[in-house]
Order: C-alpha cells, then structure tokens, then sequence
C-alpha cells in the first residue's frame, strides 16, 4: 500500500478524537510545521485554535495527508471507508479491528486505494519484536490492572479479576481498555490466540501491562507501567503518539507498526 505524501512528509492531518492524545498530537504537528486541517469530535471545545467538526463526511478528507484517530473504536468503524478511500489512517483504536470483517475491509480499502493503515505501538514497548517473531509464537498472553475508574467500574476494597479469556472477547467487553491487547494480537498471533486478563485494582495509580511471549526458541516478558493522570489514558501514551506521528510523516507506505 503506497501513502500519498508531499516531498515525503504529510502536510495537512486530521484528527478523529480530540482528547487528551488528540490535544498533544495537534500540537506535535504544529511544531513539526504541518497543519491541522481539523478534528472530528462531537462534543471537545478547542482553545488553540483547532477547527472542530461536529459531522463526519467523505468529503472532509479530501487533500488531507494523515488522518490520527484517537477517539473509540466506533468512531472509527464509521469513519474508515471514507478516509482509507481518500487518504492514509493512524488508528489508536485497535479493538475495532477485533472484527475479522472490520480488519479485512480496511486492508482491502486501503489497498485498493493506494494508502496506507499505520498501527501505532500505543504502551507497548518491544511492540515490533513481537512483529518480527509472529511467525514462531506460540503463546502469548497480556495481564492488565488498571484502578475501577480507569476501567469503568464501580469502586472496589480488593483486586478483582473482572475479565479473562481470549483477546477478541476482551475487545467486545472493555472497548476503551484493551487498544493494548488488540496491539499485541494484531502484531503476533491474533485475536482468538491471545489471551488476555484485566484486573481492577483500587490501590493502582498506573496503567501496567505484562505481556508473556513464548515461541520456538524464544520466550520473553514485557512489563509496562505508566502512570495516569485520569481516563483511560496513561502518561506515555500521548508521548508515543509522537514519536508514532514522527515516523510516519518520515515516510508514508507500507503497512507497518509505528
């Protein structure tokens, strides 16, 4: 899938979501010199001067560069066709692709246009070892705690496991939580294969995340914490963004972890 770009750098990005990474990635984007052509929130108010659209429609993409989705997976089941059609696409919200039928038709609409779909590595340092070993994975799981807030859920005196089971069902079951776990699956050996555990635990001011990786002659363990500041959202999340934003309007093609 070839990206469209200008001397090799996207000019002119849009943003789905206009959150807390929406907020910092805008304003990476200026310092890179590029434009911000808009966000796509229903309801978020903009105090640097970002234009906010309310609706969605075909049109809004056409001429731009990028378009970074930070919202829900649902906005961006309602926005895919018509960006991939007209542009490139940098979902933060993984658990949408948990739909097989979702998955599929964003590669076939992308490919079939000429963009690209850029999957950022979001938490998950060592991301791309991952990618790069999927061929001889076996198992792989990922165990997250997270405070009952940051979840959702009702305050609790004790940890609790609120979930286990495969990763696709951890998608469907805590949409806004699991982007990590839908990372690690797309990456190594899919939805149904991953196992995944989320724990609530009301002594918890971190979002961490430990990934078990074992495979034909490898076996490794990623322990992720960051803290945050409130929502779902941890502390390094928005920095990765960045960093993820860097490397794609570097060099746009290609399906690839960013």
């Amino acid at each position: 899938m070839a990206g469209s770009s200008a001397e090799g750098r996207a000019r002119r990005v849009a943003l789905i979501g206009y959150g807390k990474i929406g907020r910092t990635v805008a304003q990476h984007v200026r310092e890179l010199g590029c434009e911000v052509a808009f966000a796509l929130d229903p309801v978020a108010e903009a105090e640097d001067g970002t234009t906010i659209v309310r609706t969605g429609s075909p049109e809004l993409y056409e001429g731009i560069d990028l378009v970074v989705e930070c919202a829900t997976a649902t906005a961006l089941v309602e926005q895919i066709d018509d960006v991939l059609e007209r542009t490139n696409l940098m979902p933060f919200s993984l658990t949408a692709f948990s739909d097989d039928d979702v998955l599929e038709r964003a590669k076939r609409t992308a490919q079939e246009h000429g963009h690209a779909i850029y999957l950022p590595h979001g938490a998950i340092l060592g991301l791309d070892g991952i990618w790069d070993a999927r061929s001889i994975l076996t198992e792989v799981s990922i165990v997250t705690t997270k405070s009952p807030a940051s979840l959702g859920l009702a305050a609790c005196s004790e940890p609790k496991t609120v979930f286990e089971g495969c990763t696709r069902d951890a998608c469907a079951a805590f949409p806004r939580n699991v982007n990590v776990h839908a990372a690690v699956a797309l990456a190594g050996i899919g939805f149904s294969r991953t196992h995944s555990m989320i724990v609530a635990d009301p002594n918890v001011t971190t979002n961490t995340h430990v990934i078990s990786v074992k495979g034909e002659g490898i076996e490794f363990t990623l322990n992720i914490s960051s803290f945050t500041t409130g929502g779902v959202t941890g502390v390094y999340t928005p920095l990765s963004a960045c960093g993820s934003l860097d490397r794609v309007l570097k060099d746009a093609g290609g399906l690839s972890f960013v």
